[in-house]
Formats: C-alpha cells, sequence, structure tokens
C-alpha cells in the first residue's frame, strides 16, 4: 500500500479522534466517563479463495486466527443532551495483535472505533454493537519469489475494517463483561494487486473497566429540543490511488504502477431524525485506469525492442471522466456519521464505468462545518475500484 496513502488515512484518524476529544471536554453537569477495555477474539478464517482452501506452500487449509485487542474509550457525561439522544455511545482508540500462521504472518493493527447500545434486555443487560477502522501493519504479502501463492494479501499494510455485535452485562459501576461476535475485513483498497483480501469471522469475550460512570447518581438532565427536520448538503472533494489489470490473452495481467484518482461527491440529504439521514448524490470521477486498451496494431521500429507495455494505451481524458447518480443513506453518531451509496452512471457509462457502483464512507468530524472522508468504492458488489479520501464541508 502506497505510503502516501497511509499517511493521509492516518492522519484523518488522528485528527477526528483528537477533535472528538476536544470537544467534549467542555463543562458537563457531569465529567465525561471513561472506558478500558481488553478483549480476545478466537476466529476461524472464511475460505474465499483456493490459497486459503490449501493451494500454498504447507498445503494446508487455514482455519484458525486469534486477535487480542486493547482500547481506550470515552463517553458523553451522564445528564448531557448528546447522551441521551445517543445512549450508550463511546469512541476512542484502540491497539490489536492478529495471530494466523507463517505464511501470512502475524501483524498489529492501530485503529479508531465507535459503538453504542442498540436496545436494553434487562435493568442490567443490553445489546450493542461496535465498528473499528484503521491499518494493520506486518503481513507476509504476496511475493513473486518467496510467498507467490498467496493471493489474499499484496502489501505489508492494509486496511482493517471490524464490526461486532455483542451483549454486555454490567456488573458493577465500575466493571461491564461482554460477549458476541466479530468479523473482520483486511484490505490495501485496491492500492496494491493481488488484492482478494482476508476475511475472519470469530467470538468475542471482552472485560471494560469505567471510570466517573455512576448509575445510582440522578445527574440533572438538559431538556431535549425538538429535533428540526430539514436538508442539509455534504460536499465532498477526494484523490487516491490504485492498481489496475487488463487481459491478455484471456489472462489477467497486472500493469506496472499506478494511478491517480480524483472525484467529488455533492450530496443533498434530508434530516430524517438524530440518527439518521437520507438523499441523492451527484457523484463525478477522474480515473486514470479507466478505459485503457491494448493496442494489437502498434508497430515496433527496426531495431527497437517489443515492449509489452508500451502497447497499452490510454483513450481520451472524455472517455477516463464519469458522472453518476445514487441513493445515500448515514448512520448520524457523535463525531462520526457512516455514509451508504448505490448508484449507476449516467455520462460516459460505457467501458468500466458501466454497471452499478456501491460507495461506504466514514465522515470524521474536526470541525462543525468540516470533515475528512474515508472511504471506498465497489462496483457490481464484488469488483474493488479505489479508495476515496479527502476532505468535505457540510451546510
Amino acid at each position: 500500500m502506497n505510503k502516501h496513502i497511509l499517511m493521509v488515512v492516518w492522519g484523518m484518524l488522528a485528527t477526528g479522534t483528537a477533535a472528538a476529544q476536544g470537544e467534549d471536554s467542555l463543562a458537563q453537569e457531569a465529567p465525561l466517563i471513561y472506558r478500558i477495555e481488553a478483549d480476545v477474539v478466537p476466529s476461524k478464517i472464511l475460505h474465499t479463495n483456493q490459497y486459503l482452501r490449501g493451494e500454498n506452500a504447507e498445503g494446508r487449509t487455514m482455519n484458525h486466527a486469534f486477535t487480542a485487542r486493547l482500547k481506550y474509550a470515552f463517553q458523553l457525561p451522564q445528564g448531557s443532551v448528546r447522551a441521551a439522544v445517543y445512549k450508550g455511545a463511546y469512541q476512542g482508540v484502540g491497539v490489536a495483535y492478529h495471530d494466523f500462521n507463517r505464511q501470512l504472518g502475524n501483524p498489529v493493527s492501530a485503529f479508531i472505533f465507535q459503538g453504542a447500545r442498540i436496545v436494553g434486555m434487562a435493568p442490567r443487560v443490553s445489546l450493542n454493537y461496535e465498528w473499528n477502522l484503521g491499518l494493520t501493519f506486518g503481513w507476509h504479502p504476496f511475493d513473486l519469489n518467496d510467498n507467490p501463492e498467496n493471493k489474499v494479501i499484496g502489501s505489508k499494510v492494509t486496511a482493517y475494517i471490524d464490526a461486532d455485535l455483542y451483549v454486555g452485562w454490567q456488573l458493577s459501576d465500575c466493571w461491564d463483561v461482554n460477549a458476541g461476535v466479530s468479523i473482520v475485513h483486511f484490505s490495501n483498497g485496491n492500492t496494491a494487486i493481488p488484492n482478494a483480501g482476508l476475511n475472519v469471522l470469530g467470538g468475542r469475550v471482552s472485560v471494560a473497566y469505567y471510570v466517573n460512570r455512576r448509575r445510582d447518581r440522578a445527574w440533572r438532565v438538559r431538556s431535549i429540543a425538538p429535533f428540526r427536520r430539514r436538508i442539509g448538503y455534504d460536499l465532498v472533494l477526494y484523490g487516491a490511488w490504485r492498481k489496475h489489470g487488463i487481459y491478455l490473452d484471456g489472462n489477467p495481467v497486472a500493469l506496472p504502477g499506478s494511478y491517480g484518482v480524483f472525484g467529488f461527491t455533492f450530496n443533498p440529504l434530508y434530516h430524517v431524525n438524530p440518527w439518521f439521514n437520507a438523499g441523492v448524490s451527484v457523484d463525478g470521477v477522474y480515473d486514470r485506469s479507466a478505459n485503457l486498451y491494448y493496442d494489437d496494431d502498434y508497430i515496433v521500429g527496426v531495431g527497437d525492442e517489443d515492449d509489452e507495455w508500451s502497447r497499452v494505451r490510454r483513450p481520451s481524458v472524455a472517455k477516463q471522466m464519469a458522472l453518476g447518480l445514487s441513493g445515500r443513506a448515514e448512520f448520524v453518531m457523535p463525531f462520526f456519521t457512516i455514509n451508504l451509496g448505490y448508484g449507476h452512471y449516467v455520462l460516459n457509462a460505457r467501458g468500466g464505468f458501466r454497471g452499478w457502483y456501491q460507495m461506504l464512507a466514514l465522515k470524521v468530524g474536526v470541525t462543525k462545518h468540516l470533515f475528512a472522508n474515508i472511504g471506498y468504492s465497489l462496483h457490481d458488489f464484488k469488483h474493488p475500484n479505489h479508495l476515496m479520501l479527502g476532505l468535505g464541508v457540510r451546510w
């Protein structure tokens, strides 16, 4: 994965987390709640390709994995308006150690995360969710000489995406015990080839320790003003790098180098309630890898070397640009917003721009009107497009 992408992504994560902590350091009737959690996740590797099923140097099926995580989070003060609206929400930073095997390696992850209560099941029992997003370092990736069978991980650094669903038991003001399921996806975002990705499903067991949490104290709750439904607007400018390949004689071949991608989204959104927005977005993209083609009629001069890569041609700029429309839905929480999109190009919907595209983005609040955008685009739900790393404004 290109080192510049890593710097951009990690800078966005650090900026968003710092802004969140600064925003909630304002004086409240109650102090911030702090949470330290340690969990273990014994897991099973999902067999999504032949390498994991046994076509590897050891000739064995890769089944088992194990993850240990340590996380630090904060919660909004008890009695604050947002604590009443976003019940049980917590957010923070964490690290993880992953135990796979000699061929994949034992990488480590650094990530941001957020979770919240979905529903109370009993006075001290609740169903909760949590997501993690970060970077994983230290893989044993594909190498033509040393690890040629590894079509799963193509770079030493990948993205780390985790989603958990768990039941939490509050033992006391200071202690919780949690148990649930966790699913993880590792991918380099199509910045290196191969990029099949790795998926892991596991069971999560954790213990959390709290500071400043009091169930028996009646904090003064500020009155909650009625939610005002309205239309807002988001504008995002993004860029990324990606790898690309073409078919030669019916076989896929990775092209050398990387290709730049630049784009924008303009997204009017109807704010339905404090947790959900919906709307339609205009999506523009300029992809320098789009619609490349192989020139079979290329003429090699006398005495010149026939380099097959020189036969790869780039079309006009207009054929590498497209404009689409997508339906959007947003899940809104303090500091973070998850945006989902499903759309189709309406201008230049040819070649690589044919079919339906999907977008998933995390908006990290920096100020009231400025946010960092960390996203990814697919087409037809299975083919990777590119990352979407940028900044956005809302009004």
